[in-house]
């Protein structure tokens, strides 16, 4: 599964790092550029899933930056977040007004967390098929695990009335009372303990079943960009296979008139122009 792409546009040392940091553990690929011009040029040649400017740039400015974006058309539907160390609210309320706004605007300075969960937001997680079969099998632990507290707790729950009956008839002998009522005191921690560890799986589970979901729009998503890769890669396929043919046709003529070399040359850097670009 590849990688999801961000082009980061910011000559701010600093937060290149912060941002590098906070989204290569997660498994997305960075792309820097320090000024427009080359961002602008960076972002039509690799076709990022998500783009990153800084307001502060060399040569022009964010805003503006973002602007040739969206009236590039192979790039204007890409989400975009602007930062900043120097605008105020205002001048973000006032873009986010326009046709050509971004998506997301962030003031500096912000931590490695917020912005991972931006990205997070707009373009998803990204996640391996092994991790994600991984979290479903915890999952499934983590429920039997629940089952198996929620019938000790009744186990002990029962348990426990027996001993408060036991209590009520004991009468006067006290040997069998003192042992009773520490064994419910026993009863009762564990109950309180597993009634705890119960409560904190509940909340991992809800936890999990909304990552489970989020994780399962990503795979729907990627599943239908594989299916787009696939179909350019045949189309891909035959054009080499026509440009194969060529080239043989150039081979043979070239073998029938060797005065014709310069003419064969020529032909195949045409047949070579075809060859789709990285």
């Amino acid at each position: 599964m590849p990688s999801k792409k961000i082009l980061l546009v910011d000559n701010d040392v600093e937060y290149q790092a912060l941002i590098t940091n906070a989204l290569e553990p997660a498994n997305y690929r960075i792309n820097m550029s320090l000024d427009s011009e080359s961002g602008f040029q960076l972002a039509r040649k690799d076709r990022p899933d998500l783009i990153i400017i800084s307001v502060e740039l060399p040569d022009s400015n964010g805003y503006l930056l973002c602007k040739r974006y969206r009236e590039e058309g192979s790039l204007k539907k890409v989400p975009i977040i602007i930062i900043s160390k120097d605008a105020k609210p205002k001048d973000f309320e006032q873009h986010r007004k326009l046709k050509i706004r971004a998506d997301e605007y962030m003031l500096k300075p912000f931590s490695e967390e917020v912005i991972l969960s931006k990205v997070q937001n707009l373009i998803g997680f990204h996640i391996s098929e092994k991790e994600f079969e991984l979290m479903q099998e915890h999952l499934n632990s983590m429920i039997q695990e629940k089952i198996t507290l929620d019938d000790r707790i009744n186990t002990l729950e029962k348990e426990n009335e027996k001993l408060k009956e036991q209590l009520n008839g004991t009468g006067n002998i006290q040997s069998e009372l003192k042992a009773a009522r520490e064994r419910e005191t026993v009863l009762q921690k564990q109950l309180k303990e597993n009634k705890e560890h119960t409560n904190v799986i509940d909340k991992w589970l809800t936890e999990a079943n909304d990552t489970v979901k989020r994780l399962q729009v990503d795979n729907d998503k990627i599943t239908k960009e594989n299916a787009s890769a696939k179909a350019e890669f045949e189309n891909i396929k035959k054009q080499l296979k026509e440009l194969n043919d060529a080239y043989g046709a150039l081979q043979n003529r070239l073998k029938k008139s060797r005065t014709d070399v310069e003419k064969i040359k020529l032909l195949l850097n045409q047949a070579a122009s075809l060859l789709p670009k990285e």
